[in-house]
């Protein structure tokens, strides 16, 4: 995907293919698509050999190859271990200083004007592909039997559009079980869209359409509109650090010696780089990656941020941080960016520092 102010742009047919042919050329997959040990994000000077166009792909492109090669499909000989707590990051005092800047749980409030939903969303409806009759392709033709055999004559062949003459479907109903907005609501929103003549045309396909758009700008208004306030009696627990249920594998397993527990486990190239160079770097006195069991609340599902970071030189700053592989990714209005957008009310309530990088170099 490339990107397009908010929008998320696909790459496109032509484009795939000719970074797909390049990858070829360059000796890192088979014309079939199998994945050559050539390919080794990890190797010093690795490059995917790009045109310019495509280069600032290059993080994407990686991350989809590596999450196809076989390594991480299949279980190693090795058997896979628990983590084990590093005692000595785990009792000094700066990782519970550290802690207790970030353990403080949030709930969260949303507001938003009904008006600047059926506005949003009547606009979205209405730029809404035409919905097309259903189409039914007919072929027609004729056979003749002879002694040496049967031969066909094409006599038609066509495709049909078939009219909707049935009972329609109650849409109200059927639109509020998808979404919860009110009757009304939904009811202003096809009268002023225009739009409920397509409705007649082929009433599901329309409904499909439908959904998928109240429940985006819905979603939209939800998250640009929430707020989060601090739980004075509720925190995350330090103490949770001691019993690990995390299972480890080489595959997926970087040695640390900066963080609570000895391994890191990581889910992309960028995470391994990430904690490889804040384990080696001197101002960065200790680092975690965020258990599953630190989540924050969000409309859309729970938020896990991926790290906590003591970094210590002229001053002392007790940081969270998300790595991705591209700043750009915050401008998308899909779920994962804004959950993230509500990570970030969360650590502001909070007063705890929080952004997105893309290597460790911005810490």
């Amino acid at each position: 995907m490339t990107f397009d102010g908010e929008k998320e742009v696909p790459v496109g047919r032509d484009n795939s293919e000719k970074i797909w042919a390049r990858l070829v050329e360059q000796g890192l997959i088979t014309p079939e698509g199998r994945i050559l040990p050539k390919f080794d994000p990890k190797a010093p000077g690795f490059d995917l050999g790009l045109a310019p166009e495509h280069a600032p792909l290059k993080d994407d492109i990686v991350e989809v190859l590596q999450s196809y090669q076989l390594e991480r499909h299949i279980k190693k000989d090795e058997e896979g271990r628990h983590l084990l707590l590093n005692k000595r990051v785990y009792l000094d005092p700066d990782f519970e200083k550290l802690w207790n800047s970030i353990k403080i749980r949030t709930t969260f409030s949303v507001e938003y004007r009904t008006d600047e939903y059926v506005a949003n969303t009547v606009k979205a409806i209405k730029a809404m592909p035409k919905i097309e009759p259903v189409k039914v392709h007919v072929a027609e033709a004729a056979l003749d039997f002879r002694h040496k055999g049967v031969t066909t004559t094409m006599l038609r062949d066509a495709q049909v559009a078939v009219h909707f003459a049935g009972t329609v479907p109650d849409i109200i109903a059927y639109l509020q079980n998808e979404v919860d907005v009110t009757r009304a609501t939904i009811v202003r929103i096809l009268r002023e869209s225009g739009r409920l003549a397509d409705f007649l045309v082929n009433p599901q396909k329309f409904m499909d359409a439908v959904v998928p758009i109240l429940k985006h700008e819905l979603h939209r208004l939800l998250i640009d509109g929430i707020k989060y306030e601090k739980l004075s009696d509720q925190e995350y627990s330090m103490r949770l650090f001691e019993n690990p249920e995390i299972m480890s594998y080489l595959n997926n397993r970087l040695e640390v010696q900066k963080s609570v527990y000895d391994a890191i486990i990581y889910d992309s190239e960028i995470e391994r780089r990430f904690a490889e160079t804040l384990d080696k770097r001197a101002d960065i006195k200790l680092f975690v990656k965020l258990p599953n069991w630190f989540k924050i609340e969000t409309p859309l599902g729970t938020y896990n941020p991926d790290w906590a970071i003591l970094k210590q030189d002229d001053t002392v700053l007790y940081l969270v941080r998300e790595t991705k592989s591209t700043k750009d990714f915050e401008k998308l209005r899909n779920a994962e960016a804004e959950k993230i957008h509500c990570g970030r009310r969360h650590f502001e309530a909070i007063g705890a520092d929080y952004d997105v990088v893309t290597s460790a170099s911005e810490i």
